[in-house]
């Protein structure tokens, strides 16, 4: 065998190799988002809408290794509680909301948020209410955007309501037993961000809505 007939040989091998390992991972990646997956998902209540959004390029990222990784290393956190997945971005909130309270800037700090993200409200849920409905507003701010499915461990969808458990009572509380460091109390948090923000968020769009906060929040369009 000459060195032309070797050479397109290993050519030939390492394409079929190259092929087999895309082939590999292209049936991982269906038999993950098959049916048993999809059950799972329904077992967790992930909201549809959100699983809807999901462009067909999730089975192709190549950083999902990691973000497992990340997701079983974080649940295997239990001392001193056991962490979740929200765990950095709620402490985040609570943070930035006791140095707002602390220094009197509460109500601004709310407006500063709602101003800031304003332009998305005008520019696409002010539109999609008035072309499809009041409730339109819940799916942009809430099972839309990650900044909600990654804050709320699950989002309950009904028509012209959303609720999910509140993220913020449980670590609020461990902070101030344990570390006594913040001076906001979980009522603070309803008052002082979430209804501020939300109500921001629906005057922009044009609606009117109705929060019941508790361990399960509610947020009802009127």
């Amino acid at each position: 065998m000459n060195a032309c007939s070797i050479k397109e040989r290993l050519e030939k091998e390492k394409t079929s190799e190259i092929n087999h390992t895309e082939v590999t991972r292209r049936d991982f990646a269906r038999k993950l988002m098959g049916i048993s997956f999809l059950s799972s998902l329904t077992v967790m209540n992930i909201p549809q809408l959100t699983w809807a959004w999901l462009d067909g390029g999730f089975n192709e990222r190549g950083d999902l290794g990691d973000a497992l990784k990340v997701l079983v290393k974080t649940y295997s956190d239990t001392e001193p509680y056991p962490h979740k997945f929200n765990d950095a971005l709620v402490k985040l909130h609570l943070r930035d909301l006791d140095f707002a309270v602390r220094k009197g800037l509460e109500k601004e700090s709310a407006q500063h948020y709602v101003e800031v993200l304003g332009p998305i409200i005008n520019k696409y849920l002010k539109k999609g209410v008035e072309q499809f409905g009041k409730d339109t507003f819940l799916w942009g701010i809430f099972e839309r955007t990650s900044c909600s499915y990654q804050l709320y461990e699950r989002i309950n969808i009904r028509e012209g309501e959303r609720s999910f458990p509140c993220p913020y009572k449980d670590i609020l509380e461990r902070i101030r037993n344990s570390m006594g460091t913040y001076v906001i109390t979980w009522d603070d948090v309803h008052t002082k961000w979430c209804i501020p923000v939300w109500t921001g968020f629906a005057e922009r769009a044009g609606v009117k809505i109705k929060v019941e906060p508790g361990e399960t929040c509610k947020v009802k369009v009127l």
